[in-house]
C-alpha cells in the first residue's frame, strides 16, 4: 500500500494557515499562554454550527477542509489529525463540571467534545 500526503494545513500562534510563505511574518508574544491565530471559520463551516463546536473542532474542521481545498480532493481515503493536548481544556472544563455539579445534571457536550477522536469524527460527519 502506498501512502501520499497532498497538502498539509497549520492553525497556530504565528501566521501559517492558508496561501502565505512560511513564518515571513513572526508574531512576538510575552504572555505565558499562547493563542492561535484563528482564520474565518465561516468561510468553511456552515454557522449554524460553529458556535456548537469547541475551538479545537472549529481549528481542525477549517485544517482539513483547507487540506482538502488545497490538494483538489472532494472526498479523501483517510484524513489524519493531530492535537497534541489540543482536547485538554474541554477534559479539564468536563472533570469540573462534574465535581462542581456533584455528578449530577452532567450536560454530556464537555465530555464529547474531550475524546482524542472528536476532531477526526466531526471531520468525518462533515463529509458524510
Amino acid at each position: 500500500m502506498s501512502i501520499y500526503i497532498r497538502s498539509s494545513a497549520c492553525i497556530s500562534p504565528q501566521k501559517t494557515f492558508g496561501d502565505v510563505n512560511l513564518l515571513t511574518q513572526l508574531v512576538e508574544y510575552n504572555e505565558t499562554r499562547l493563542r492561535p491565530i484563528e482564520p474565518d471559520y465561516a468561510a468553511f463551516i456552515d454557522p449554524k454550527l460553529i458556535r456548537r463546536m469547541s475551538h479545537i473542532i472549529k481549528m481542525g474542521v477549517a485544517a482539513a477542509s483547507e487540506c482538502l481545498n488545497q490538494a483538489n480532493v472532494e472526498m479523501p481515503g483517510a484524513i489524519i489529525t493531530g492535537t497534541a493536548y489540543g482536547c485538554l481544556e474541554d477534559t479539564v472544563s468536563f472533570l469540573t463540571r462534574m465535581i462542581e455539579l456533584n455528578e449530577e445534571l452532567l450536560p454530556p457536550t464537555a465530555f464529547i467534545q474531550s475524546t482524542h477522536n472528536t476532531v477526526a469524527a466531526q471531520i468525518a460527519l462533515l463529509l458524510k
